[in-house]
Formats: structure tokens, C-alpha cells, sequence
């Protein structure tokens, strides 16, 4: 199960940077094509912004991965319980699976009803599926973490 998380965590790691770098492109282009050629590439910056959005949700579950993320410590101190940490984990699952939930029916709703971006016109649902593969990721990190504890890495914010 660990070397599944670490491959699982490279290869989140090589798309966000990906898609960050594609956002990064596609902004200098066009300042570049509208500084220079005095005009801009349509959809360039729409496609930057769908492109910064996928690497925002890869960062969570990067961020998750690593239990890099802000968490809430008043708990550490009040109840300094072994369980606390997997309980912790555990609600943290089953609200990354909440969200998994409503993000599965936004993109079938945005799917069905044949929902497309203004300016480029592409379909919308594709862009939107990073929430549900993002959410059930975290949720499935944090379900993980909550059975074995053993599997997550000591928190970033220790130390």
C-alpha cells in the first residue's frame, strides 16, 4: 500500500507541475502575443485558468499525501488520545468523500445538460472531473491513513 501512495503521489506530482507550467505558458504567450504582435490568443487565458485549477486540486492531494495540509491542533492538546489522529483522518475522509459525492453529481449535471466554456467552447465536465478524481483521492489517502496509521508520513508542521 505505500509504494501505491508513493507512485500514486509521483504521478500527482508530474501533472501539477504540468499544469502549472501549462498555466505559465499559456499567460506569457499571450502577454507576449499582445505586448508584440498587438493582439491576444483567444482562450488563452480561459484555458490558464482551467489549467491552475487543475493544478490547485493536485496540490491538495499532494498536500494530503504528504500531511502537508493545515489541520486544526486545539484537539492534540485536549484529547491526546491515540485514536484522535485516526478519528481525525476518518472525518476527513468521509468529508473529502461528501464532496467527492456532490462533485460526481455538479459534473454529470454539467455533462447532461451539455454545459460548454465561454470564448473556447469546450465541453466543461472534462475540466470539472479534477474535483471528483481530487476529493476521492483525499478521501482515499485519508481513509488509508485512518486504517493504518503507520502509512502517513509525519506531519510537515512538526519539527
Amino acid at each position: 500500500m505505500q509504494r501505491l501512495l508513493s507512485k500514486l503521489l509521483l504521478v500527482e506530482g508530474i501533472a501539477a507541475v504540468a499544469a502549472f507550467s501549462l498555466t505559465c505558458i499559456l499567460m506569457l504567450a499571450d502577454v507576449f502575443a499582445r505586448e508584440f504582435l498587438a493582439h491576444s490568443i483567444t482562450g488563452a487565458l480561459k484555458l490558464a485558468v482551467f489549467s491552475a485549477i487543475v493544478a490547485a486540486i493536485l496540490g491538495l492531494t499532494i498536500a494530503v499525501g504528504n500531511n502537508a495540509h493545515f489541520r486544526v491542533g486545539f484537539a492534540d492538546n485536549i484529547l491526546p488520545f491515540a485514536w484522535v489522529g485516526r478519528v481525525g483522518d476518518l472525518i476527513s475522509a468521509l468529508l473529502f468523500l461528501g464532496l467527492c459525492w456532490y462533485s460526481i453529481e455538479f459534473v454529470s449535471e454539467s455533462k447532461q445538460f451539455n454545459e460548454k466554456a465561454e470564448v473556447i467552447y469546450i465541453p466543461l465536465w472534462p475540466i470539472q472531473a479534477i474535483f471528483i478524481y481530487g476529493f476521492g483521492s483525499a478521501a482515499l489517502r485519508h481513509l488509508v491513513f485512518a486504517m493504518q496509521p503507520e502509512l502517513k508520513p509525519s506531519s510537515a508542521n512538526q519539527g
